[in-house]
C-alpha cells in the first residue's frame, strides 16, 4: 500500500526482488511466500505471466470512489492492465460500488475490462459525465442521552428547553472508530441486497407494476442474472478452493500453517486448469519427499502429466515424434522468413495443434499439399 507506484485501480508490478532487497533477514523465497499468502486469503490478486498485482479492495476501503476525479483517474488506468485475471477481479470489486454515489461509470468500465478492452471506451467516458444521484453516506452518531438533573437542578431547568442536535450530521470522513475502519468494509446507504442496487423485493415489486418488454424489468432480470452469475462464480471458486486445502492436508506431509497456505495457493490455479485432483495430488506427494519449496509443485505435476504420457508410447515413436516436431518447426521458421502466404507455408503458420505429435502434424502437412495440389488442377 505505501508502493510509490501503485496505480489509483490498486495496481503496481510484481517486484518480489526489490521487495526484498531492503530486508537482509528475508530471502527471496520467503517474500514470494508472504505474497502467496496473501493471494490465497483474496487480499490480493497475483498473475505471474504478467507479473502485475491488484491490491483487490483498493478503490472501496481507501473510499477512492467518494471522489469524483480520482475514481475517473482510477477507471481510466484500469485498461492498462494487461492480466485477464486481474481485469476479470477488478470488474468483480467495481460491481460492488455503491451506484447511487459512484453513477454508472464503474459498471460499464468493468463489463470493458472483460471484453478486453485496451483503451478507454466511448461509452465509459460517457457513463463518467453522469454523476450519482447520492452524497456518499455519512456516519451516523448515537444520540448522547441528557443528564439526570438533581431535584434543585430541575426546579432550575427553563420550562422550554432548546431542542436537541439534528440526528443527521453532514457529511464527513469516517473516523478512526467508525465500522469501516474496524471492519474493513464500506458503511452503505443500502440496507440489504447487493451493493449499489434496490432490495430484491422492491425490484420485484417494480417489476410487477410495469409491463414485460419495458426496459426497466429487462433491466432488473438482467440485474438478476448477473447475481446468479456471480453466485454461481462465487461457489466454483469455494468449491476449488476446499479441493485444494483437502489435497495439501490429504497429501502433503505435515509442514507449518504458512508452508500449507503457500501450498494452497499453489495447488488452486491447477485445479482451475483443468489439471485432475489425482494428478495434483500425485505431485503434492512427489513434493513431500523432496527438500523443494512450494513454488516447485507445478513443475512436479507438469513432470507427473508427461511420466503419464510417455509411459503410453514406445521409445520409436516418441523418437519419430521429436524428428517430425523438428522438421515442422525448420517449415514454420522459413515460412515466415519468406512471408509465405498460401500452400504448405500458410498451413504450418496458422496451425495450433493440441499436444501435437508426428501422426498430428503430418496430417496437416498432408492436408495442405493436397489442397495446394487441388488448387493448381483448378
Amino acid at each position: 500500500m505505501t508502493q510509490v507506484k501503485l496505480s489509483y485501480a490498486g495496481v503496481l508490478d510484481l517486484a518480489a526482488k526489490r521487495w526484498a532487497r531492503p530486508h537482509p533477514d528475508l530471502d527471496l523465497t520467503e517474500v514470494r511466500g508472504a505474497l502467496s499468502e496473501l493471494d490465497a486469503a483474496r487480499f490480493v490478486v497475483i498473475d505471474q505471466d504478467t507479473e502485475e498485482l491488484l491490491v483487490r479492495t483498493f478503490i472501496r476501503n481507501d473510499e477512492l470512489y467518494k471522489q469524483p476525479n480520482v475514481l475517473r483517474g482510477a477507471l481510466r488506468v484500469a485498461f492498462e492492465i494487461e492480466s485477464p485475471i486481474l481485469r476479470a477481479a477488478l470488474a468483480a470489486e467495481l460491481r460492488r460500488l455503491p451506484v447511487e454515489i459512484t453513477g454508472p461509470a464503474p459498471l460499464v468500465t468493468a463489463d470493458a475490462l472483460e471484453a478486453g478492452a485496451r483503451e478507454l471506451p466511448p461509452e465509459v467516458k460517457a457513463a463518467m459525465t453522469v454523476r450519482g444521484s447520492a452524497r456518499p453516506p455519512a456516519a451516523i452518531q448515537p444520540p448522547v442521552p441528557a443528564p439526570e438533573l438533581a431535584p434543585a437542578d430541575a426546579a432550575a431547568a427553563p420550562a422550554n428547553p432548546s431542542p436537541n442536535p439534528s440526528a443527521t450530521p453532514s457529511p464527513k470522513d469516517l473516523g478512526e472508530g467508525s465500522g469501516e475502519r474496524e471492519t474493513g468494509e464500506p458503511i452503505l446507504s443500502s440496507s440489504g441486497g447487493k451493493v449499489g442496487l434496490p432490495p430484491r423485493a422492491a425490484r420485484d415489486v417494480r417489476a410487477a407494476q410495469l409491463p414485460a418488454g419495458t426496459p426497466a424489468v429487462q433491466e432488473d432480470k438482467a440485474s438478476r442474472s448477473a447475481e446468479t452469475g456471480q453466485l454461481v462464480a462465487g461457489s466454483v471458486r469455494q468449491q476449488r478452493r476446499a479441493e485444494a486445502e483437502r489435497l495439501v492436508e490429504f497429501y502433503a506431509e505435515s509442514v507449518p500453517a504458512r508452508v500449507r497456505a503457500q501450498l494452497v495457493a499453489e495447488v488452486i490455479p491447477l485445479l482451475r486448469e483443468g489439471i485432475s485432483g489425482a494428478v495434483v495430488g500425485s505431485g503434492l506427494a512427489a513434493w513431500s519427499t523432496k527438500t523443494l519449496p512450494p513454488s516447485f509443485l507445478s513443475m512436479l505435476v507438469g513432470e507427473r502429466m508427461r511420466a503419464t504420457r510417455v509411459a503410453g508410447t514406445d521409445p520409436k515413436k516418441r523418437a519419430r515424434d521429436a524428428e517430425m516436431a523438428e522438421r515442422f518447426e525448420g517449415l514454420r521458421a522459413s515460412a515466415i522468413a519468406e512471408d509465405e502466404q498460401h500452400g504448405v507455408g500458410l498451413a504450418v503458420r496458422l496451425a495450433r495443434p493440441q499436444h501435437a505429435d508426428a501422426d498430428q502434424l503430418s496430417a496437416i502437412l498432408d492436408a495442405a499439399l493436397t489442397s495446394a495440389t487441388e488448387g493448381q488442377a483448378a
